[in-house]
């Protein structure tokens, strides 16, 4: 009885000190942080970023979804999209981008609401975007293929197609 007492106070001192010079280790925050960094460029507005090594032998893969019907919000998603592709600069085999609109996000792909964007839209696409548009909403809404930009393809539905991507090891943006 005397020996399992001795053994349990032992036990408990081990515990607690231990967890007392774990708490006392303060390099967490240095190990993990900003200056984990250090391939980074110090200045990071007037230095190209390298890609993270995450990405040195794996292709980055993202669907975005669209909607909404705010234009400055369709901004946005291009701009992260023109991103995503100036990061990986001319390696257009180092990521899938795929944007989906539906709802009223469709109109982002109309030549009717959206021919700011359509000259933009049309050179992501050389680089490998791919534009999908949601039949759906196109037949809740009575919207044609021809009224679509002719570089975006229809899907049967928006968020099938979303699914189907996450299922596939994208990641979801929705800007």
């Amino acid at each position: 009885m005397e020996k399992s007492r001795l053994f349990l106070s032992l036990l408990m001192i081990a515990a607690v000190s231990i967890l007392f010079f774990s708490m006392a280790n303060t390099s967490y925050a240095l190990k993990y942080g900003p200056s984990s960094y250090s391939s980074y460029a110090p200045y990071y507005n007037t230095h190209a970023l390298p890609l993270p090594k995450f990405f040195k032998h794996k292709t980055l893969k993202m669907v975005v979804e669209v909607d909404y019907a705010k234009p400055a919000r369709w901004g946005l998603a291009i701009a992260n999209i023109k991103n995503v592709m100036a990061a990986f600069g001319d390696n257009s085999f180092k990521y899938k981008i795929e944007l989906v609109a539906f709802g009223p996000g469709l109109r982002m792909l109309m030549k009717k609401f959206d021919k700011k964007n359509e000259a933009v839209l049309q050179s992501l696409v050389s680089y490998g975007l791919k534009l999908r548009a949601c039949h759906n909403t196109m037949m809740k809404a009575h919207i044609t293929k021809e009224a679509l930009f002719p570089f975006v393809k229809v899907v049967p539905a928006g968020v099938v197609e979303i699914a189907r991507k996450e299922m596939q090891g994208y990641a979801f943006l929705k800007p």
